[in-house]
């Protein structure tokens, strides 16, 4: 459980001074590994074919160069330059997956950055804090050395969809051709075992990796009840808002289980719930809803849930005019 202390405000004021709903322009993922990947150009072709359709290289002549000078027959991946010798850069153009521009439509794109510089086990303390469901996370990423950067290009203007399919389909063949030891999802800030990943995804848990259900123990307010704060994070990157609540005395379980089940709600019907109405699985569990901007990092848009007296540690804006 993470300390939170007083790290935010209770009504969410300071934060609500800018509009930005923590959306992500660019898509990513981090492979971890203890050894350095190797990689096969032939090989991530043709899973990314495999699990994504069509695939092409940009209309250029220097595209076209560098496919020749690889020496394999329509082989769509485009090696970009790089001034930095100890980079390399693939990019694949996915034809299934057409964003509308103004000026016509685009393929969306993944890109696939290597690099030899060793990881940093701190960049990864606040999702090793939260890394609940896999108890030898800290250890593991301790041991790597080496990552590959996945990335998304061009995808933001797919429907949010499309756009996590096109990407877990490109994590898919990536995975397939160099299987690393952990993964850090940067939208939802979680470290996740791959394994558990694949497995989770072959069972229909379609935003495992891609959400995020967090636990803070709040402090520093004087009060003797137990006052917590969960949320998730990654949703709002997609598009969609986050989900949190500000609660005394409840079982963390049963709020995490409403948390998980919305946000799969969420992401399947979209941002359909309005403020001031509520949800709940029973007829007891009614929880009043509001969009609100989140109290924990990163700044995003959430759904705040109100369970009502005497549980309700948060200020909903629609509780002055009951």
């Amino acid at each position: 459980m993470t300390e939170l202390g007083d790290r935010f405000e209770e009504d969410g004021n300071e934060q609500e001074e800018q509009d930005d709903s923590g959306f992500a322009r660019v898509y990513m993922v981090e492979l971890l590994y203890k050894t350095k990947p190797e990689l096969s150009r032939e090989a991530l072709y043709a899973k990314m074919e495999a699990y994504t359709g069509q695939v092409d290289v940009p209309d250029d002549e220097d595209a076209e160069d560098e496919e020749d000078e690889a020496d394999v027959p329509g082989l769509a991946v485009w090696e970009a330059e790089d001034p930095d010798p100890s980079n390399d850069t693939l990019m694949f153009f996915h034809l299934n997956y057409k964003v509308a521009y103004a000026e016509g439509e685009l393929p969306a794109q993944t890109c696939i950055f290597q690099t030899n510089e060793e990881t940093k086990p701190e960049k990864y303390e606040t999702a090793l804090q939260q890394a609940w469901d896999w108890p030898e996370a800290r250890e593991m990423v301790g041991a790597c050395r080496y990552s590959m950067l996945l990335t998304d290009f061009c995808a933001a203007g797919l429907p949010y969809k499309e756009r996590l399919e096109l990407f877990q389909n490109a994590l898919r063949a990536l995975l397939e051709v160099a299987p690393c030891d952990a993964l850090y999802w940067s939208a939802s800030d979680k470290i996740v075992d791959p394994r558990q990943y694949q497995s989770a995804l072959a069972e229909g848990q379609t935003l495992y990796g891609a959400m995020n259900v967090r636990f803070y123990n709040v402090q520093g307010r004087g009060a003797e009840r137990r006052e917590f704060l969960m949320d998730t994070a990654g949703l709002a990157a997609l598009g969609l808002p986050d989900l949190q609540c500000h609660f005394y005395d409840m079982e963390p379980g049963e709020v995490a289980s409403v948390l998980g089940d919305l946000g799969y709600y969420l992401y399947n019907r979209g941002d359909v719930i309005q403020d001031g109405e509520t949800v709940g699985w029973t007829e007891q569990q009614r929880w009043r809803c509001e969009h609100q901007y989140a109290l924990a990092a990163p700044r995003r848009y959430v759904l705040d849930l109100d369970p009502g007296e005497p549980y309700y540690a948060g200020r909903q804006h629609h509780d002055e005019n009951r």
